[in-house]
């Protein structure tokens, strides 16, 4: 087998030519044939192949096809393969039948000769008469229109009433010309000789009313001698449906009446299946190491054995490690752990879903993003118990085989209590061979599992295990850890950096000692305002990376000691070079203290948790705006914040000093007010930037600064720049 073959999808289809019978069916195949033919009876015969879905049915019934057609020739009957679910319009059956029969008879008639024991003129007058049969149905039920001789089915053609008349006719005082043309056809049927062989498929898949009317066909229209049909069907479903369409109490007795004799598809031997499925596991992938082979050696057995119930389920099972196994090969999955999950995602999905949403959570505890309380682990365990079903657990070896596959899993063999213990603690030897080997349990590579790829936006425990190690280091470390993270793109507009300080403020923090919380708060004070050179966010996003921030900075303050805490608060504002991101927290803080604005906010929203530190906090702003040049200032990431908050911080006449001295040259002018932009979110053109009088006033003269741009504008020097202003403040006029 090439290697496209092996892992081309096989479909849930039955045998076909060159398929290799894997579960012995060529044998009863081969017996049911020759039943047919030696031992029917002449008067004709209905025969029920019955299985439920999946068990076989129609690759069993391709077999007696093919061993029909196997036959010595002068023994050999003609096979008509009647699938009633390719015709739309349930009248059309009849139409189809009789034309398939008629074309048969056809072929026979131009196939006889002296070397064969029908004569053209028996299957002439076999045609004849059955054409004959038709236009009288058409006069009884105005169903058929016949015309000609020897015309085959083009020349039937649908008339209109539905099969109704013609499935009354049997039983009842028919048409006296009718019963005639009838008994015309039984007798040349007889004279003919030759055997035919219907098959019809699926009858259990059509709707009940069309169930209904392929019964009536077979029993009551066409009840022909040497016409043998063989329905493929499951007797259960086959009787609920009859009992819907037909309002009859028992089903399966109306079907007693109609099928004469039923043969039972044979049940596989569970180990037959499991064999079935291990031979052609092996065209499709193999295990790297004896561990590997073990354990896929027990999947089989433990989970296949529970799952692999039909031979339709070892066909689908093997498609699913088909479809999923190449690009899981490429990483170096495990080949036993896909084979352990698809087994079950085709034998219970809801088993299967409740692994997906338990890896999920299990991968978030192990990077300590996540918590799950007792409660929550009893209800997983409920969840898990009625998910797999009743009693599933109850086998001990089971337990042990199911806890090996997932991470956190315990089994429990005493009598009382759960069967497992969920979420429990994962050893970091264990932890990390379950990433080397790219496991199911490993939280890098969970996902792989479910859906083929890790999300470009999931975080890898190696990320966490970077940062765990920079924090260790020291802030300098840290600091490169987060823009390495800054750097690589996430969902939409998200980085690694945003779902790494998410994760943090989520639980992680708390597996932080003393000294790695202080690491990672001078890392953010160092780092935060080259991050937004690198993702620039506009100033209504709902969650910016800073906005982001300000919890996880009061988490690890509160974590620290009075004593360190105050002295790291001081070390942030005086020390960090993140003068933007710095100026922000400040901002956030002089309001939510009321130091600035009509009233303080719930202490519940500050991130400075004392007075004192917002005064330290104060004192240390004012005394860096105060040396800062406007160079500098316009070079952070929001000037005109920097410029509020200096402001706001009680220095009024601070940064109009600064700016009004810059502003005394034309250069000056022009590069302080394009400093001062700011923007606007309008509902109709979007993001806007402006320079508004709000953003002038509280630095420069208003009508001077505005007054001296216009007359800027008229020297070649400095008219483009200029120009370039006049339109930012006249868009500031308009909001």
């Amino acid at each position: 087998m090439s290697s496209s073959e092996s892992y081309s999808v096989r479909g849930d289809r039955a045998l076909g030519a060159g398929d290799q019978d894997k579960l012995g069916f060529r044998g009863v195949a081969k017996r049911i044939a020759t039943s047919l033919v030696d031992r029917a009876s002449e008067d004709g015969l209905v025969v029920g192949l019955e299985g439920a879905w999946g068990s076989g049915k129609s690759s069993l019934l391709f077999l007696v096809g093919d061993e029909l057609g196997n036959l010595p020739p002068e023994g050999r009957p003609t096979v008509i393969h009647f699938r009633p679910w390719l015709i739309g319009n349930r009248d059309a059956l009849i139409v189809g039948l009789f034309g398939e029969f008629s074309n048969q008879l056809d072929r026979l008639a131009l196939a006889a000769g002296d070397a064969t024991p029908i004569s053209i003129k028996k299957a002439k007058n076999a045609g004849k008469a059955l054409r004959s049969f038709m236009g009288g149905l058409s006069k009884a039920g105005g169903l058929i229109e016949v015309a000609g001789d020897f015309a085959g089915i083009g020349a039937i053609k649908l008339a209109g009433k539905g099969l109704k008349a013609a499935g009354d006719m049997a039983g009842k005082q028919a048409d006296p010309q009718l019963a005639t043309l009838k008994d015309q056809l039984v007798a040349s049927l007889r004279d003919l000789g030759h055997r035919f062989v219907v098959t019809i498929d699926d009858v259990d898949r059509l709707e009940p009313t069309e169930i209904l009317e392929i019964l009536r066909l077979v029993r009551s229209v066409v009840d022909l001698p040497n016409v043998i049909y063989l329905l493929c069907y499951d007797s259960e479903v086959l009787a609920h449906s009859i009992q819907e369409a037909a309002s009859v109490q028992n089903g399966g007795a109306f079907l007693e009446k109609i099928v004469q004799l039923t043969v039972m598809v044979p049940k596989p031997e569970a180990f037959q299946l499991r064999q079935w499925f291990a031979e052609a596991l092996q065209q499709i992938g193999t295990a790297k190491d004896e561990d590997e082979r073990e354990r896929l050696r027990k999947v089989i057995d433990h989970e296949g054995g529970r799952q692999l119930r039909t031979p339709r389920s070892v066909v689908r099972a093997l498609d699913s490690v088909r479809f999923f196994w190449p690009p899981l090969r490429e990483i170096g999955a495990d080949l036993a752990d896909l084979v352990w999950l698809q087994l079950i995602k085709d034998g219970n999905p809801a088993l299967y879903r409740w692994i997906e949403e338990y890896c999920g959570t299990a991968a978030a505890l192990s990077l300590g993003t996540a918590r799950v309380d007792e409660a929550e682990k009893s209800q997983q365990v409920d969840s898990l118990e009625a998910a797999a079903g009743k009693s599933v657990f109850d086998d001990h070896l089971y337990r042990h085989a199911f806890s090996e596959q997932l991470a956190g899993v315990t089994p429990n063999f005493s009598k009382a209590g759960p069967a497992f213990q969920l979420f429990e603690r994962v050893d970091d030897r264990t932890r990390d061979e379950a990433i080397q080997g790219r496991r199911l349990a490993s939280p890098d590579h969970y996902r792989f599992y479910f859906a083929m790829a890790t999300p470009s936006h999931a975080l890898t425990q190696s990320d966490f295990d970077a940062l765990r190690d920079a924090l260790t280091v020291g802030p300098d470390k840290t600091t490169a850890v987060l823009l390495t993270l800054q750097s690589q793109n996430a969902a939409g507009t998200l980085t690694k950096a945003d779902l790494m300080i998410e994760r943090m403020k989520g639980g992680a923090y708390e597996l932080l000692d003393g000294k790695q919380c202080r690491n990672l708060l001078m890392a953010l004070a160092n780092s935060m305002d080259e991050a937004y050179r690198l993702r620039p966010f506009d100033g209504f996003a709902f969650s910016s990376l800073w906005d982001r921030t300000l919890p996880l900075v009061a988490l690890l303050l509160a974590r620290l000691k009075p004593a360190q805490r105050s002295t790291t608060t001081r070390d942030m504002f005086a020390e960090g070079a993140a003068i933007g991101w710095l100026t922000f927290v400040f901002r956030h803080e002089i309001f939510a203290h009321g130091r600035f604005g009509d009233r303080s906010r719930n202490e519940s929203d500050w991130v400075l948790a004392t007075e004192q530190q917002v005064d330290d906090a104060i004192r240390i702003m004012l005394s860096r705006y105060n040396a800062m040049t406007l160079k500098h200032i316009l070079h952070s990431p929001r000037p005109l914040s920097l410029l509020f908050a200096w402001q706001q911080a009680g220095d009024e006449e601070g940064p109009r000093r600064l700016l009004g001295t810059h502003s005394k040259s034309d250069e000056g002018l022009l590069q302080t007010l394009e400093g001062l932009t700011s923007q606007i979110n309008s509902s109709d053109r979007g993001i806007v930037t402006v320079l508004s009088r709000e953003n002038i006033e509280p630095f420069l003269d208003y009508e001077q600064a505005t007054g001296r741009i216009k007359a800027l504008a008229s020297k070649p020097r400095f008219k483009e720049a200029a120009t370039k202003i006049m339109k930012l403040i006249d868009e500031g006029k308009q909001f």
